[in-house]
């Protein structure tokens, strides 16, 4: 009876020690291309975080939660990641109100002008492999993802093993991001005037785009959690008729959103026709054509802190 105790005890350490290993292997070869926002925002106190921002990267390359702390004494976290769709940021979201339950969440709604629910299977392990194992995380994956691919999002380590040969110092470390998920670049490089379409040009969002981001106004709502909407100015791609007609296009929609936001009662700043006044400089401030580098982040994020544009309203 001693030996099959000895044998059972001895066979639970094991398991939890294999379980462990594999743990540590999984986040040991998983792609860090983006850093590890979803990790820190998961280690956080809890209820430590007045305001979220979620959204792509014209979110975390237009604002800085670092400055917004030091010269505001805003606690805020940058919960946005490269190309999270809009179906992604609700779910981002419901993650930010389970883990942290901020007075404000920030909504970046640039990629209300895409009508896909998730980009590329990188771009979304990306997203899912660094999300803390929560509710949010467990419905989007049953709702974002096929069924016989979401194994790989439960045990990605079957999808990465590979990956041993490109290994790099960083893989090993927790601390590659910031401790409020910011981002910063100083690559500089030759922008031009942002082409505007008329204010009153609007076109309607995709509509399931819409249905989520109602999702997200709803569950705002249910939480008590004001939710703000902001549009980030950017550039076409490149300068030439095609992409111009293009951003034209999300001009158009990004207008739209603003008779989406009087109807459900929410704040809405445009940016697109207040970058004027922000003082960027298309020489110095831009890290390509579509986001701006750390220079122009710290002079939009205090233009939009100066007039209290994420402020919570009660």
């Amino acid at each position: 009876m001693k030996k099959r105790i000895i044998f059972l005890v001895s066979l639970i350490f094991f398991i939890l020690g294999l379980l462990l290993l594999v743990n540590h292997l999984a986040y040991v070869l998983r792609d860090k291309s983006n850093g590890l926002v979803q990790d820190r925002f998961a280690q956080l106190e809890k209820d430590s975080v007045d305001l979220v921002f979620i959204g792509t990267s014209h979110q975390f390359c237009s604002i800085d939660p670092d400055i917004i702390y030091n010269e505001y004494g805003v606690e805020s976290y940058m919960l946005a990641t490269s190309a999270q769709t809009v179906p992604m940021s609700y779910y981002a979201a419901m993650e930010a109100i389970e883990l942290q339950h901020p007075r404000v969440i920030v909504f970046e709604v640039c990629y209300l002008g895409n009508d896909f629910r998730t980009v590329t299977d990188g771009m979304s392990h990306a997203f899912f492999d660094k999300m803390p194992r929560c509710k949010a995380r467990k419905l989007a994956l049953e709702d974002l993802i096929e069924k016989e691919d979401r194994i790989y999002y439960y045990l990605p380590i079957g999808l990465f093993h590979n990956r041993w040969k490109e290994l790099k110092e960083d893989d090993f470390k927790r601390d590659i991001t910031g401790k409020r998920g910011g981002f910063h670049s100083e690559e500089v490089n030759n922008n031009w005037a942002i082409p505007l379409v008329d204010p009153e040009e609007k076109e309607n969002m995709p509509e399931e785009m819409q249905a989520y981001l109602e999702k997200m106004v709803k569950l705002c709502e249910e939480n008590n959690v004001e939710l703000i909407l902001y549009c980030a100015p950017f550039n076409s791609l490149y300068d030439n008729d095609e992409t111009r007609e293009h951003l034209f296009h999300k001009q158009k929609i990004f207008n739209g959103v603003g008779d989406f936001a009087k109807e459900h009662g929410l704040r809405y700043y445009n940016m697109f026709y207040e970058y004027g006044n922000v003082g960027l400089d298309f020489t110095h401030d831009f890290m390509d054509s579509q986001h701006l580098n750390c220079y122009g982040q710290a002079k939009f994020t205090r233009y939009m802190m100066d007039r209290g544009y994420f402020d919570p309203m009660y």
